[in-house]
This record gives structure tokens, C-alpha cells and sequence, in this order.
């Protein structure tokens, strides 16, 4: 069973550029806990044939560790062309010595920082492109689905859902602070059987704390090594649509047979 290869990473100066200055409204039902903005760079993706008179469903995309913001251009053509636009963030911390690579640290002022990026993110989409205000959706895979998860059920009204594609699930730093509202919000969460991240027992732990919460969780393990298969991703855009179109469509057929995606070392 082959794995997606690395994504390859362009060098952020070039490949992507810091958004503009903000203006200073935060993100509706989501006030940043920062009193200024600080530009943080963010790489947009716009769907085929991008129509500026309908209001389409945001993604927000938080990258795996090693990697920065230009991986959404790489993911969500796999996951549509045509239903939503992106925009990726840069993680909290840099894990090289030129600034191209960075992850997600838990640390409180580190989730501070990722979450006023996320609010910047929404505003800079809303502003530029034609956005449903309450179709916003947070994703992330690795440690950018742990961190995805953590900041929505921190703040789950400002949320349609959230995805988190080989994410663990996040303890402390009052994740479930907001709980009662937190158990209102849906949740995608895909994990690879064999992802070596991730072992069985971890993953039963992680359960049992979410079943506990009492949490809204679509759960779906998969017979691979890695969640980024075309099937994984191909079950995110159905799994949003459902809830965009409140229309059950989909399907566990064919569940078992997946298809490794190639990205561009560019």
C-alpha cells in the first residue's frame, strides 16, 4: 500500500506573499485575543471557474509539521477544484535554519498566536473573495489537525466543522472550556490504521476522552499508512458538502481499495 509522497515545499518568499494589512474588525464570533493584528503570511487557493456572485464555503488549512501555508495548493485540488476556497496558514514555529519549515507548538501563547492567524485568514478571504459567513470550515492534517481541533472546540461557534486528517486529540490549554457549545460542532476525523503517528492505544485513549466530552465526531480509520490518499480527501469534500447541503451522500463502498496522490516537488 504506497503512501502520497512529501510534499515539496517552494520558498515562501517566492511562492507566497504576506496578505495586506488587515483591517482592524476581527473575524465575526471570533474576536482575536490580540489587541493589533501582526501580518502573517497566507497562501489563497480559488476553485476552477471562481464565481464572485456565490458565496462559497471557506477552508482554512493549518499544514503538517515540516512544512508551511503553500501546502494547501497542493492538497485541496485533490480534495475539489470547484466547491470551495482555501487559504493556508503558516505554523507557529520554524524547524529550520532558513524559515521555510514550521509546526505547531501547544503552548499557550503559541494557540494564541495560531488563532489570531486563523482570524486574519477569514477576514483577508472575506474581504478579497466572495465567502458564506457560516460555512467556514478549519482543517488540518498531522499536528495541523491536532491544533485544528484544539482551536475549534476552544471557539466551536465560529465554525461550521472541523477536519482533522491524522490529528491526535489535543489535552489541555482548556480545550473543553466551551463544552457545552463544543459539543454542537461537527467533526471530521480520518485516521490511517497503520499510521506509525499514531498507535492503537492512542488512538482508543483519544476515543475514550472524546466520548466522554460527549463530542459530534465522524470517525472513519482507513487500511492505510498515511490519511493522504485521493479516498481520504475525497471523503472531506463529501463530508463538508453534507453539511453545506444538509444532503447524506456519503458512501462506504469501495472503502478498502485507495489510490496514492502525487505532489509536485515545485
Amino acid at each position: 500500500m504506497n503512501r502520497l509522497s512529501p510534499l515539496g515545499l517552494s520558498d515562501p518568499q517566492v511562492a507566497s506573499k504576506p496578505a495586506p494589512p488587515a483591517s482592524t474588525q476581527a473575524a465575526p464570533s471570533a474576536p482575536s485575543p490580540l489587541t493589533h493584528w501582526i501580518d502573517r503570511p497566507q497562501r489563497f487557493f480559488l476553485p476552477v471557474n471562481y464565481e464572485r456572485n456565490y458565496r462559497y464555503p471557506l477552508i482554512v488549512w493549518l499544514h503538517s509539521d515540516g512544512y508551511n501555508e503553500n501546502q494547501i495548493a497542493q492538497v485541496m485540488p485533490h480534495i475539489s477544484l470547484q466547491n470551495y476556497v482555501g487559504v493556508g496558514i503558516r505554523g507557529s514555529r520554524s524547524v529550520d535554519p532558513v524559515g521555510h519549515r514550521f509546526d505547531w507548538s501547544s503552548q499557550a501563547a503559541a494557540v494564541a498566536r495560531c488563532e489570531d492567524a486563523i482570524w486574519q485568514a477569514i477576514e483577508e478571504a472575506s474581504e478579497r473573495y466572495s465567502i458564506h459567513p457560516d460555512r467556514v470550515f478549519l482543517a488540518g492534517y498531522g499536528s495541523g489537525g491536532t491544533m485544528a481541533r484544539r482551536v475549534a472546540l476552544r471557539r466551536p461557534t465560529a465554525f461550521a466543522g472541523c477536519v482533522s486528517l491524522g490529528g491526535r486529540f489535543p489535552r489541555g490549554g482548556g480545550v473543553l472550556s466551551n463544552l457545552a457549545a463544543a459539543r454542537q460542532l461537527r467533526n471530521f476525523w480520518a485516521v490511517a490504521m497503520q499510521n506509525p503517528q499514531i498507535s492503537d492505544e492512542e488512538f482508543a485513549q483519544d476515543i475514550a476522552l472524546a466520548s466522554a466530552a460527549r463530542l459530534s465526531l465522524d470517525v472513519r480509520r482507513y487500511t492505510v499508512a498515511d490519511e493522504m490518499v485521493q479516498e481520504v480527501l475525497r471523503d472531506v469534500d463529501a463530508w463538508i458538502m453534507e453539511r453545506v447541503t444538509g444532503v447524506e451522500t456519503l458512501s462506504f463502498q469501495s472503502r478498502w481499495e485507495t489510490h496514492p496522490v502525487t505532489f509536485s516537488a515545485n
